[in-house]
């Protein structure tokens, strides 16, 4: 224990009095061990925290999967869930949920909040208590004795002021009085991102409903079973249920999940970077993206300090030889070499961890309010205890990585050679050449994919910024809105109301037009609903194969003010109301794939299937495909049809503004209000906030890939002017020969200069088939990002050609103002 404390003191004095080099050293181990430090606080939060509860490896979720339609979590029908809860003997207990839009009125401006319907035992399946008040009674689970509402503590603090008297007072919900049960302790929201809870409640005939899946199945394990058991024991059960129910099960798949996959799983994929079809793959990708990149700016770190280490014991390998000659064994020259090494890597990693945190608080501080309350775990970022001891084992071994090489090499020199003289030309001489050399390729190598991967993503986010200029963004509002089913059930009141509340926005000032659809491009993250439809006189699908579509019900101006064009046929009129021929407008693409080689004017197509309720319509135009998602590279088919032949329930307005968008605001608001004044607007947005919110998360993946790519720019850099300033005084007295025998100084550079740049150019011949690997993965699966690009593979990699240079040019700039007799006299 002595003789490390001793060699701990010793490594200080070395570090303190080569101070330069040490700063140097623990900047660079800095910025690669702080950007894996922030990188694990956040896969921690959503691995290991992602739900606001104790015990959660003891719950999983129950879910239905349909492979052949890539649906890999559906909710599941109350019949499968009751017979579930019956009949399954793994679990403590099971409960469910399902999604609801609360519109809150009363005191104060109308509101929508996100509520969640939720069995009674839901909170106690969890294990979670009130902050204040109750939770829901066996009995409110019953239709007509469903009346209480359980607020969020943020619901209760910002809408009523934290009253402490609130129990028992009344709030409207759609109309209907609900009375205030309880409020939830602070933090909770669980299902994300919940603000309120109301009874799940069913009829004898709802409750035995097996074709509509709307509920969402939690069930705690029972001590002593293991997930794989209570698995097998419901595989079981739906194999029953299939054999029983064919019809209706066929095709359908049980999936049972812990907890912590189905939460990360549910949410966090729809806003963080990835949504919808091809989720799984994207949010892998950029998992790898991300890990790799710190991974690599890291590992050249790492390889910049080892150059550094070989620089500085060869300036100190008579002092290790003397060390030797005195009785030092190999083991204990190596021992005080890590040592050292290790010292600089804990030094990086106390600075590491303040870049860290600020690292993190950019990341939780920036993302879009909206978004974030999606995403799971996600104000659970934080540099915990584990991300502490996490970067202690990064230190340690990034330290152990830069210093093993060095102290190897260093620790087989030839003792009675190196007291004799320099030692140039040894062979253990020509190994560290060889192996810094290694070190600088690999450095440029990782460099240049980090560049490139963070150009491609960076071309990807504006591309997806500049495909919808035709729509002039900046001066469209959007606001969502939802109609309350007791009060506009039938079509006649919805359409009264759409068309009042159209003609009042119209009429205010600095509004130029005002039109509605079913949800704007972009919206909902940047998700996009596909319904199925039918065309007439075409057989009926094989089981498995459906025709697909967004279907949005527009009204008639709608496409002229997003600036959608008409290829063929007409457009929507006002005169397309109820009672007269059902008809839609649909989408270029849609008629390409499903109308092949053929005119689709006057074919008939109608959403749902053939003998649905809804009515056949006549196809009367062909316009111009959006691009609805940023995960879609494709643009997807889209019919159009009339708000007033299928009037909504939920609506997004939009509004073509002079000027500022968010200045009419007030007036929209009252003008909703004069004609219904109990409805909360919400979602109010310009356009291109709609637009730029949807693609946050790659919006984040690419501002962390190009820092992360501009580090190891630097990094890189830094490392090769090191090797080459290293290089240049290692061969001072070859250089001071040559220029004896005549070598002109721009010999003396171009070799300097040939021997950098060869080193760059093999870096980038290898990290050129690395990069056009990650190309074709993001070109594969990400809108706006081409395999040939220009910029990623021409600019990017001269601009790192370009900064080699100088780092080479430097060094032979010294070089060849040396003075040949002195350079003759180096030793």
């Amino acid at each position: 224990m002595g003789t490390i404390w001793q060699d701990i003191r010793y490594g200080v004095r070395m570090l303190v009095k080569h101070r330069l080099t040490t700063v140097v050293c623990v900047a660079a181990l800095a910025l690669g061990i702080g950007a894996n430090a922030a990188m694990f606080s956040v896969a921690e939060a959503f691995l290991l925290r992602p739900v606001p509860f104790d015990h959660a490896d003891k719950f999983v979720a129950l879910v239905d999967a349909r492979p052949e339609q890539n649906v890999d979590m559906n909710s599941v029908a109350p019949a499968t869930y009751f017979e579930w809860k019956s009949q399954a003997q793994s679990f403590e207990d099971m409960g469910a949920y399902r999604w609801d839009v609360l519109n809150l009125t009363g005191e104060g401006r109308p509101e929508k909040v996100q509520g969640f319907q939720i069995t009674a035992n839901f909170f106690d399946l969890l294990g979670v208590h009130p902050r204040i008040g109750r939770t829901f009674l066996p009995e409110e689970e019953q239709r007509g004795k469903d009346q209480e509402i359980i607020l969020s503590s943020g619901l209760w603090e910002r809408r009523f002021a934290s009253d402490p008297n609130i129990l028992g007072k009344t709030i409207k919900v759609y109309g209907k009085t609900f009375m205030i049960v309880g409020v939830m302790a602070r933090g909770f929201d669980y299902p994300k991102p919940a603000e309120a809870w109301v009874p799940l409640s069913f009829d004898v005939k709802e409750r035995a409903v097996r074709d509509q899946r709307q509920l969402w199945v939690l069930a705690r394990l029972k001590p002593g079973v293991t997930f794989t058991q209570a698995s097998a024991e419901m595989h079981t059960i739906t194999a029953r249920q299939a054999e029983a129910f064919p019809d209706l099960y066929n095709g359908w798949n049980l999936r049972t999940m812990p907890i912590s996959e189905f939460a990360t799983g549910d949410i966090t994929r729809q806003f963080t970077f990835l949504l919808l079809g091809a989720e799984d793959d994207l949010l892998i990708l950029a998992a790898l993206l991300l890990l790799g990149a710190v991974a690599f700016v890291l590992l050249i770190a790492c390889a910049d300090v080892a150059n550094v280490q070989f620089a500085r014991v060869t300036g100190r390998h008579k002092e290790l030889a003397v060390r030797t000659a005195m009785g030092a064994s190999r083991s204990r020259i190596i021992r005080q070499l890590l040592t050292e090494s290790v010292l600089l890597s804990l030094a990086g990693a106390a600075l590491g961890l303040l870049i860290a945190e600020w690292w993190v608080s950019l990341i939780v501080n920036h993302m879009p309010p909206d978004v974030a309350r999606f995403i799971a775990g996600w104000y659970t970022i934080s540099l915990d205890a584990n991300a502490f001891l996490f970067t202690l084992a990064v230190a340690v071994l990034s330290g152990i990585v830069s210093g093993i090489a060095p102290s190897w090499l260093h620790s087989q020199t030839n003792i009675s050679e190196t007291l004799k003289e320099s030692g140039r030309g040894t062979t253990s001489g020509r190994s560290r050449h060889r192996l810094r050399s290694v070190l600088v390729v690999g450095e440029i190598a990782l460099a240049l994919v980090l560049l490139v991967g963070a150009g491609l993503l960076v071309k990807g986010f504006h591309a997806l910024l500049s495909v919808h200029e035709n729509y002039h963004p900046e001066s469209v509002l959007t606001l969502t809105l939802s109609l309350p089913d007791d009060q506009y059930g039938q079509k006649p009141a919805r359409v009264a109301f759409h068309e009042q509340v159209l003609q009042r926005l119209a009429a205010i000032q600095r509004v130029e037009s005002a039109a509605l659809a079913t949800s704007v491009p972009y919206a909902n993250g940047g998700g996009a609903d596909l319904d199925i439809f039918s065309i007439e006189g075409r057989p009926a699908q094989e089981r498995g194969e459906m025709n697909t579509s967004i279907v949005e019900t527009i009204s008639p101006n709608y496409l002229r003010l997003m600036n959608i064009g008409l290829r063929a046929g007409r457009e929507l009129s006002d005169s397309d109301a109820d009672g007269t021929l059902p008809v839609t407008d649909i989408s270029g693409v849609l008629a390409a794939r499903y109308f092949p080689g053929e005119n689709p004017i006057g074919k008939k197509i109608k959403v749902g299937k053939a003998d649905g309720d809804s009515p056949w319509m006549t196809i009367v135009g062909i316009v111009d495909d959006v691009h609805y998602s940023w995960i879609d590279k494709q643009e997807l088919p889209t019919l159009y049809r009339s708000y007033r032949q299928a009037p909504p329930m939920y609506t997004s307005l939009v509004l073509r503004t002079q000027g500022d968008p968010l200045s009419v605001v007030p007036a929209v608001r009252s003008q909703v209000v004069a004609v219904d004044p109990n409805l909360p607007l919400f979602d109010v947005k310009p356009f291109d906030k709609v637009i730029t919110d949807s693609i946050v998360g790659i919006a984040y993946v690419a501002a962390m890939m190009a820092v992360l790519g501009v580090i190891a720019l630097v990094l890189a850099s830094v490392g090769i002017y090191g090797v080459m300033s290293y290089s240049v005084g290692e061969r001072t007295h070859e250089i001071g020969v040559r220029m004896a025998m005549g070598a002109s100084s721009k010999d003396v550079q171009r070799l300097i200069l040939g021997n950098g740049l060869f080193l760059t150019v093999v870096g980038m011949a290898i990290g050129l088939p690395l990069a056009l690997g990650i190309a074709y993965a993001l070109s594969s699966i990400l809108f706006g990002v081409k395999v040939a690009d220009p910029f990623a593979f021409m600019g990017l990699p001269l601009l790192l050609a370009a900064v080699a240079t100088i780092a080479c040019y430097l060094p032979a700039r010294r070089a060849v103002r040396m003075d040949p007799l002195t350079a003759l006299r180096y030793e």
